[in-house]
C-alpha cells in the first residue's frame, strides 16, 4: 500500500509541477529561476503543514504520509532542477545570482515550512477551542 501511495502521489505531484511550469513559462538563464523557486517554496509550506498535521494526529490514514509527503510534495518540488539551474547560472557567469538563488531558496524554504507548520498549529488550536 505504501509503494502505491508514493507512486500515485508522486505522479500527481510531478504532473502538477510540469503543468505549472508550462503555465508560467520559466525563464532561461541568466534570469532568476522564479518558477522553480515558487514551486519549492509552496512545496516547503505544504510539507511543513502536512508533517504538523501528521504529528498532531490530524491525518491518521496509513497512506497519508507516503502519499502526501514523499509522493505528492516530493513529486511537486524539485531539488535536482534547483541545483541544475544554479549550475546554469554559474555557467552563464552569473555567480552572484546563483549564490543569491541558492541562499534565498533555502532561507525562504525553511521559513515557508515553518509558516505551514505554524498555520496548522494555529488552526488546530482554534478548532479545539471552538469544539
Amino acid at each position: 500500500m505504501t509503494v502505491v501511495a508514493v507512486l500515485l502521489g508522486g505522479g500527481l505531484g510531478a504532473t502538477l509541477r510540469y503543468l505549472l511550469g508550462l503555465a508560467l513559462a520559466p525563464p532561461t538563464p541568466p534570469d532568476f529561476p522564479w518558477v522553480t523557486f515558487a514551486i519549492n517554496v509552496v512545496g516547503a509550506f505544504a510539507l511543513g503543514a502536512v508533517m504538523t498535521m501528521l504529528t498532531l494526529k490530524r491525518l491518521r490514514a496509513p497512506w497519508a504520509k507516503p502519499f502526501l509527503s514523499t509522493g505528492l510534495i516530493g513529486g511537486f518540488t524539485t531539488w535536482s532542477h534547483f541545483i541544475v539551474e544554479a549550475d546554469q547560472l554559474i555557467g552563464a557567469r552569473q555567480v552572484g545570482l546563483a549564490v543569491t538563488y541558492l541562499v534565498v531558496s533555502i532561507v525562504v524554504g525553511v521559513a515557508a515550512a515553518a509558516a505551514g507548520a505554524a498555520l496548522v498549529e494555529r488552526l488546530t488550536r482554534l478548532h479545539s477551542a471552538g469544539a
